[in-house]
């Protein structure tokens, strides 16, 4: 499947080549590079009784989602080793989300053809050159891209979990039992001799930021004393996760019966339902489709609450400290769900109504302070 590309520096990023041939460039570094390398001897290490200076943290992964949730590594990494460099290879979505946090230096890697046919090597080599102390793959899974860039960042010290891509770490951490990704980092890195805490992903937006994001509302919507609802109507199709459109418009229609504003967010492959959800809500509800991350962002956190899909906007808004409830049309909410204190999760075997979204909403919305 051929996709669009994007504007630069937008939220949504459309890549011109079939993913699977990223997956088979990949695959085929992994091969080359075993040829020249041998496996390495497994050690034993306590990582605060070593003398680390240069930190190298790596979660090689295009989804808002997963970047997102590799933010509380920085925060347990800083505590740790508060005099060390700390520096991040991710995805460009990583380098974008990762502004005003406490990173030194963010290296991302494209899956733009032709770039991606170099970026790999690129990145290794710029990599190489900085002799970092310890380079840990922080997905917590087994994680093909970020083992490899681990494994070659030449580290003293390379960490990662067990599993089969754990060819090149000197430290190779069984996997924790705990399984939900707002929880599992702490239990990690616990088990490398860390002292950690639970610490949930923050976004930070600076003060001209948060301006802009309310400006960009208030063209929008008039700011008073009812509170404003934020509703993204995506979700990956692929795997299940996308709420029909025809419940997304009830939703929006009740929601507003029940006197709440409520602007409506797009992405892009929903782009083109605008103009249905135009002719169907009519110009009165606000629809939003924002390129610009940070943009994005800034709008979210001018909401009182948000309501989305499991999917990127979804742990987005959780990290921006907005009131979110997030629906859940598979089981795996005990994976990817945010916690109680910041989300309210729904979830039916039978499917998730209207109704239920509804009753939710005017109980959370009774809870917060209207902009």
């Amino acid at each position: 499947m051929i996709k669009t590309k994007k504007k630069r520096g937008g939220l949504w990023r459309k890549h011109p080549f079939p993913y699977y041939l990223n997956k088979k460039i990949r695959g085929l570094l992994m091969r080359t590079i075993n040829l020249f390398l041998g496996e390495v001897r497994k050690e034993k290490v306590s990582l605060p009784g070593e003398e680390i200076k240069k930190i190298l943290l790596v979660r090689i992964n295009f989804r808002i989602g997963n970047a997102i949730l590799a933010i509380p590594a920085i925060s347990i990494f800083q505590k740790n080793f508060p005099h060390a460099r700390i520096d991040f290879a991710g995805a460009p979505v990583s380098g974008v989300l990762y502004q005003h946090l406490p990173v030194n230096q963010r290296y991302s890697i494209t899956r733009k053809f032709p770039g991606i046919l170099w970026s790999y090597f690129s990145l290794l080599y710029k990599i190489r050159s900085m002799k970092y102390d310890l380079a840990v793959d922080v997905s917590c899974s087994q994680s093909m891209t970020s083992s490899l860039v681990v494994g070659f960042s030449g580290a003293r010290i390379r960490a990662g979990s067990q599993g089969k891509w754990d060819y090149w770490f000197t430290i190779s951490v069984p996997r924790p039992a705990e399984t939900n990704k707002y929880k599992v980092l702490p239990v990690f890195f616990r088990t490398m001799g860390m002292e950690t805490q639970q610490i949930l992903p923050q976004l930070i937006l600076s003060p001209e930021e948060k301006a802009k994001g309310k400006g960009k509302v208030m063209a929008l919507i008039e700011l008073n004393h009812v509170p404003i609802v934020g509703v993204f109507v995506g979700g990956r199709k692929s795997k299940g996760k996308k709420w029909p459109v025809e419940n997304f418009l009830e939703l929006i229609t009740t929601l507003r019966a029940q006197g709440m504003r409520v602007i409506v967010f797009f992405g892009p492959d929903e782009k083109e339902l605008m103009v249905l959800f135009r002719q169907s809500l009519g110009k009165d509800v606000p629809l939003v489709f924002e390129s610009s991350l940070r943009i994005f962002a800034s709008m979210v956190a001018h909401c009182n609450l948000f309501i989305a899909c499991d999917s990127g906007p979804m742990h987005l808004s959780c990290a921006l400290g907005v009131r979110t409830i997030a629906l859940f049309l598979k089981g795996n909410f005990h994976h990817w769900g945010p916690p109680p204190e910041i989300a309210h999760i729904i979830y039916r075997t039978e499917g998730i109504r209207v109704e239920d979204i509804v009753e939710v909403a005017v109980a959370e919305v009774g809870n917060v302070t209207p902009s």
